[in-house]
C-alpha cells in the first residue's frame, strides 16, 4: 500500500497503534519520527510550489516562520505588515507549525523527538494553516506597477 497523503498516512499509523496497543512504545516512537521528517517535506514542498507560483526569483532559507518571515521583509513593508497581522491572528496555528518544525529537526539531526503520535498528529492538523497564510500574504499584495 502506498501511502501519499500525510492524513492518509495519520489515519494509518492511528489504527495501527489502536488496534496493537502500541501507544507508549517503541513502535510509537518510529511512526512519529517518520512522520515528522515526512510532515516537514511536505511543508518545504508546499512553501516552494507557493513560492513558484509567485516568482522564480525568491529565494528561500529554511522553513522556520523566522526564515517566512525574512523573505517577506525582504520582499517589502507591506508584505511584512500583512504578514505580522495574519501571524497574530494565528498565534496557535504558528505555535504547532514551530513544534513540527523544531521536532523534526531533533529527530534528524539529534537524539530524536520526545514527541507522541498524539502531538504531531494535533500539530500538523493546526499548523498546516501557517502555509495558507504565508500564500494569503505573499499573493495579497500587488506588486508595483512598472514604468514603461
Amino acid at each position: 500500500m502506498r501511502i501519499v497523503h500525510i492524513d492518509q498516512m495519520l489515519e494509518v499509523c492511528q489504527e495501527h497503534l489502536e488496534t496493537s496497543r502500541s501507544f507508549g512504545t517503541e513502535i510509537e516512537i518510529l511512526l512519529t519520527y517518520a512522520l515528522l521528517v515526512r510532515i516537514y517535506a511536505e511543508f518545504e514542498q508546499r512553501i516552494e510550489a507557493i513560492i513558484t507560483e509567485k516568482s522564480t526569483e525568491i529565494r528561500l532559507r529554511g522553513i522556520r516562520v523566522r526564515d517566512l518571515s525574512a523573505l517577506l521583509k525582504n520582499l517589502g513593508e507591506q508584505y511584512q505588515m500583512a504578514w505580522l497581522a495574519r501571524r497574530s491572528e494565528n498565534r496557535w496555528a504558528e505555535a504547532s507549525y514551530s513544534n513540527i518544525v523544531e521536532q523534526r529537526h531533533q529527530t534528524a539531526h539529534e537524539s530524536g523527538s520526545k514527541a507522541t503520535f498524539r502531538e504531531v498528529r494535533d500539530w500538523y492538523a493546526e499548523g498546516h494553516i501557517v502555509l495558507d497564510f504565508f500564500r494569503e500574504t505573499l499573493f495579497s499584495i500587488d506588486p508595483a506597477p512598472h514604468p514603461d
